[in-house]
Formats: C-alpha cells, sequence, structure tokens
C-alpha cells in the first residue's frame, strides 16, 4: 500500500468528503451511516468510543447512534479496538478500514484514468445507430472500457443489438453483461456461441418433424 497517498488521505478531511460523498453508495454505506462517519471524522484520528456525546452533535437518541455505529462495524467500513492502559481497558473507533476503501477508490480511478481510448469506437457506434451520440452515452461507452471490457467486445455487443432491431444502451449494457458471465474474450467466442445455438435449434427442428405424417 502507498503509505504517502494513505497519509495525504487521513490528513485531508475536505478530500475524503468529497470522495466519500461522491462514492458512499458503492462503498455499501446508506445516507444515515454516512452522517455516523462524518460526525466521527470530526473528532481525529484516535476517537474514543462514546455514543452518547457523538448523538448529541445530530440530535439522536444514544441507542439509535449506538446501533448505526454496530451496522458500520459489521459492514467493516469501522472497527472498534481495546486498548488497555494501566489495567484499565479504553474503547477506540478506529477509521482505518475506511480509509483503505478509499484508497482503493483513488487507485481504482488513477488506473481508469489512465485507460486509452480509441475514439474510433464513437463513430462506429454513431454509424450503425444512425444518429449523433448523446453526452450520456459518451460516459456510457468509457464506462465499459473502464470496467474491462474491450473495445471488440463493445462492437461485438453493438451489432448483436442492430441485428436484433434494438438500439437502446441498456439491451447492449445486458448482452455484455452476459458474455462477461460466459467468460467471452473475444468475438471468436461470441461466434462459437452462435453456432453452438444454431446447432441446437437445428436439432430441435428434426426430433420436432413428425415423420409419419409429413407428406
Amino acid at each position: 500500500m502507498d503509505d504517502k497517498l494513505m497519509c495525504l488521505i487521513k490528513d485531508r478531511p475536505l478530500v475524503i468528503s468529497k470522495i466519500l460523498l461522491k462514492n458512499y453508495r458503492k462503498m455499501n454505506i446508506n445516507d444515515t451511516e454516512l452522517i455516523v462517519i462524518m460526525v466521527l471524522m470530526s473528532f481525529g484520528d484516535k476517537i474514543i468510543y462514546n455514543p452518547e456525546e457523538f448523538a448529541i452533535l445530530v440530535n439522536w437518541d444514544k441507542h439509535e447512534m449506538m446501533k448505526v455505529i454496530n451496522d458500520l462495524i459489521t459492514k467493516n467500513i469501522i472497527s472498534l479496538d481495546v486498548e488497555r492502559i494501566n489495567k484499565k481497558a479504553y474503547e477506540y473507533i478506529s477509521l482505518n478500514l475506511l480509509y483503505e476503501k478509499i484508497f482503493n477508490i483513488v487507485i481504482d480511478n488513477k488506473k481508469n484514468n489512465n485507460i486509452q481510448i480509441d475514439i474510433s469506437i464513437f463513430d462506429t457506434f454513431e454509424k450503425e445507430l444512425g444518429r449523433t451520440l448523446s453526452p450520456m452515452e459518451y460516459e456510457q461507452i468509457k464506462e465499459w472500457i473502464t470496467n474491462g471490457n474491450s473495445e471488440e467486445m463493445i462492437n461485438c455487443a453493438l451489432r448483436e443489438a442492430v441485428l436484433n432491431g434494438v438500439s437502446n444502451f441498456r439491451y447492449i449494457d445486458s448482452i455484455l453483461n452476459d458474455w462477461r458471465k460466459k467468460g467471452y474474450k473475444n468475438k471468436n467466442d461470441v461466434s462459437k456461441d452462435r453456432e453452438n445455438y444454431r446447432n441446437k435449434k437445428e436439432k430441435v427442428s428434426i426430433y420436432d418433424t413428425d415423420w409419419l405424417n409429413d407428406k
């Protein structure tokens, strides 16, 4: 793990807040849990577990605050650590798990930004669909590529959709998801799938024929 980047994340609460607001749902954090995280972050790095004090800041009941904190612990968003000092046990809330998740998001974004996109793929879409792409459709194509779909497979999915008379991007997305689940990597895999499908249909047609009554 990049220690310098992790230190930067911990030392820049405003940056963290922006990343959280943009990505918290991807991290399996709901709106209520996000509020609690913001409250905890305001206490710095080493946070003494005091749900009553946390609850006062947002005008909540202490037990409600305890439940949300427990949910965050269960989701591995935060952790509760015990430290023994002079034979006394003190509970501290650690945000390190949260910082690690944010670190991974930052790293993933850096990797995605380094992905080169051949702009000809946009021209191919406009030619096949017979219209200009909308800004949202441009972003969808970029998202397919950054999510690991090759431009070859995206073009195959586009042609598949056009052949089936469907030109919406949701349908193309469902084709890509289906191919990904099947482990297809290139157009040869798609061609083999089509060939197997045709062979199965031909076999069904033969078995369905009533040879005795056929004239």
